[in-house]
């Protein structure tokens, strides 16, 4: 699945004293962005637009929950061709702007980043990040605000370990037919395992309620309907060129 390139960098008041960071004024800038980390709190609202899955990332071996806004690299199509979003709701991810979160750091500069090829990055307009070489108040709030983010990240994160611990996340593949060259198969997705829902241990299924996880849970299967909104989606932006979508999922552990 694609991404927007990004370049996060810890805050430095010597390298980042002369920028500033202007709001979105559109989702032009998502327009290619075909998939979004969402937190644990969201995928309630998020199920209503869209499949969540897992992506995971093949270099640390982790799982990220993700919502899934296209059916080909670099699709967005939830921003329309006014640069709308159309959708009923936007990731929290998303509305931070040029900033992001990285809530496992150790070092409390690397949790709260800027992404210097954000195109809300500017010298000349909008809120300053430094004044007179100290963080301006706009910076200071900004980072209140994000660490709020962050606790919720690091929910998100046991979650899906408790997922994971449990082996209830399992593999699935997509195979896109009625594109020009053939069947494409999209490989790499993670859903839940419902197989192993019932070989839990009795006081798994306590701990969960009492985490309040099965709702989280359900819901992620459940939305996997939403990849038939999304062929319609495509398939209305292009009516010359429509496609069809097969699902295979694989029960084994992931």
């Amino acid at each position: 699945m694609s991404n927007i390139t990004v370049n996060h960098q810890a805050i430095d008041a010597a390298v980042h004293a002369d920028l500033r960071v202007t709001s979105n004024k559109d989702f032009a800038h998502l327009a290619t962005l075909n998939n979004s980390s969402i937190l644990a709190e969201e995928i309630a609202e998020m199920v209503g637009s869209c499949p969540v899955v897992f992506l995971q990332d093949e270099d640390a071996g982790r799982f990220q929950l993700s919502a899934l806004f296209g059916l080909l690299p670099d699709e967005n199509l939830f921003v329309n061709e006014q640069d709308d979003w159309t959708g009923t709701y936007v990731p929290v991810s998303l509305n931070l702007g040029a900033f992001a979160v990285f809530a496992g750091a150790e070092n409390e500069n690397e949790r709260v980043k800027i992404d210097e090829n954000s195109p809300l990055i500017s010298k000349t307009e909008g809120k300053a990040l430094f004044e007179n070489g100290k963080e301006s108040t706009f910076l200071t709030d900004m980072r209140a605000q994000l660490e709020t983010v962050i606790d919720a990240s690091v929910q998100t994160e046991n979650f899906i370990q408790n997922l994971v611990n449990r082996n209830l996340i399992c593999e699935f593949g997509l195979t896109l037919n009625g594109l020009e060259g053939g069947p494409k198969m999209i490989k790499g997705l993670y859903t839940i395992n419902t197989d192993e829902l019932a070989y839990m241990a009795q006081e798994d299924v306590m701990m969960f309620h009492e985490m309040r996880f099965w709702g989280p849970l359900y819901a992620i299967q459940h939305s996997m309907k939403q990849f038939k909104k999304l062929v319609q989606l495509h398939n209305v932006k292009h009516p010359e060129a429509k496609i069809s979508l097969e699902v295979h999922v694989d029960r084994e552990e992931a």
